[in-house]
């Protein structure tokens, strides 16, 4: 997980009118920094706000699985005791084997066993340091995802390592794996509208009441990364679907005219350089939207198109450098 809090790559609009005659929309929000990120909660057709105090427990309890950081959470101590085999939750297993997936269709190019490079890189201090070329390379030897058996049995969920200094990070699945388990907490209390937003990460239940008593879909603006502080680049409807973007502006540094960014090609470790700025994908599923969010950063249009040629359900949208965009 990031040390530092990152605004959100998507913004939500969300607008509500008020009218005589019109119906009263019951909803309850909350804000809060959980992930190292802005986390916003709205739900609708209610005005319970235990049920905003609810998800940020669950938050909470999802940060102390996940984090990379947290000397007290799941993931750090599988980390430290990477030898062998290692009991884990089924939530880190769920999560670590859709991830583990796309690292088999990648071959690599993207893969959850890169934090032995990407910790090399501060985008967060302001040092601006390129990482030496030598460390990077002894980095790199570390960095093998088929040093990691899944295992399910009868006792529980296990991780098996072969090689012990393998490290795992899942930065690009976490939230979404999260954001899924947020809609689900919502549906099993019978509610059917609400938005989440976990930085990059907005996933949306349902659709949108409005005062007329009809429903619309969620209005999730995609932000302008040529003018990341306040621009909007497009404004998408959606309903039921999870938006997530993945971009270079966030967590980057110029060092002697040249831009680093914290999207790395596992093969390489140095940041991807592809001419994208960003990329934007949009499906059903929270956890598949954000791996491949940095999957199609990580693999291009091309690499995109055939790894997805099968899945009409996602839609991804590739912004380049030079303002152009395509879109799958």
């Amino acid at each position: 997980m990031l040390k530092k809090v990152l605004f959100p790559l998507v913004l939500i609009v969300i607008c509500i009118l008020s009218a005589c005659g019109k119906a009263e929309i019951k909803s309850v929000s909350g804000t809060g920094i959980y992930f190292d990120t802005v986390v916003s909660l709205t739900v609708y057709g209610t005005d319970d706000r235990s049920i905003i105090d609810e998800l940020f427990d669950e938050c909470r309890r999802y940060e102390k699985i996940f984090s990379t950081t947290d000397k007290e959470s799941e993931l750090y101590r599988v980390n430290e005791s990477r030898e062998g085999t290692v009991g884990i939750s089924k939530e880190l297993y769920d999560c670590m084997t859709e991830a583990l997936s796309y690292c088999v269709a990648t071959n690599g190019a993207y893969d959850i066993t890169v934090r032995p490079v990407s910790k090399l890189w501060d985008f967060r201090s302001g040092t601006n340091e390129v990482p030496e070329r030598a460390a990077i390379s002894e980095g790199l030897k570390k960095v093998n995802y088929g040093s990691i058996k899944l295992k399910k049995e009868a006792g529980g969920y296990f991780a098996e390592f072969t090689d012990p200094e393998t490290e795992i990070e899942l930065g690009s699945a976490a939230k979404g794996y999260i954001g899924d388990r947020l809609i689900e907490c919502l549906k099993g209390k019978g509610i059917g509208s609400a938005v989440i937003s976990l930085g990059g990460n907005v996933q949306c239940l349902g659709s949108k009441p409005t005062e007329d008593g009809e429903k619309v879909g969620f209005n999730v603006a995609l932000k302008d990364p040529f003018n990341p502080e306040g621009g909007i680049f497009e404004v998408l409807q959606v309903e039921d679907k999870a938006v997530v973007t993945s971009g270079i502006y966030e967590r980057c540094f110029e060092k002697d005219g040249k831009l680093y960014h914290h999207i790395l090609d596992a093969k390489t470790g140095m940041p991807v350089d592809s001419g994208l700025v960003s990329v934007t994908v949009i499906t059903g599923s929270g956890l598949k939207a954000d791996i491949l969010s940095t999957v199609c950063f990580i693999t291009g249009y091309d690499g995109s198109r055939e790894l997805l040629k099968n899945d009409k359900d996602i839609k991804v949208k590739f912004i380049y450098e030079d303002g152009s965009v395509k879109e799958l």
